[in-house]
């Protein structure tokens, strides 16, 4: 297994399995390209032995509140869940965020993804909801 930051040419990569990995739903269009160029210090992927896609996390730190890190995507096949790679790279992400004087690290979902919904409660995450979506913080 490999764990390393996104190049530009990662996003098709990641275009290509996120229907299968989010059961079907076509959330393509809201993945941002620039991702994988601007953003790449706070952007991983990890690949395993024969260097097939099996995660990544895509976040930045926020340049509005400079305290904060935003998690904008995380994803791991299927075949690969609850082995950890989902903590080892919020993880990752919490010390690159930390390293850069973030203490607060948000995200958000879809209340329909009420797998996300445990897993950051799992995971410490404080949630707040509101309409059509839930919003989780943790201090780091």
């Amino acid at each position: 297994m490999q764990v390393r930051n996104v190049e530009p040419s990662d996003y098709k990569r990641v275009l290509n399995v996120l229907v299968d990995w989010w059961g079907g739903r076509d959330l393509r269009n809201m993945v941002y390209a620039g991702l994988f160029t601007h953003f790449k210090p706070t952007c991983f992927i990890v690949e395993n032995d024969n260097g097939e896609l099996i995660a990544f996390i895509l976040g930045y730190l926020s340049q509005t509140y400079p305290d904060q890190a935003y998690i904008n995507w995380i994803g791991v096949h299927p075949d690969y869940r609850r082995q950890g790679l989902a903590r080892m790279l919020y993880e990752r992400f919490f010390e690159v965020a930390h390293a850069n004087g973030r203490h607060l690290v948000t995200c958000d979902t879809a209340k329909v993804n009420q797998l996300s919904l445990c897993w950051h409660q799992h995971m410490g995450f404080d949630v707040t909801e509101e309409t059509s979506r839930y919003n989780f913080s943790k201090i780091i």
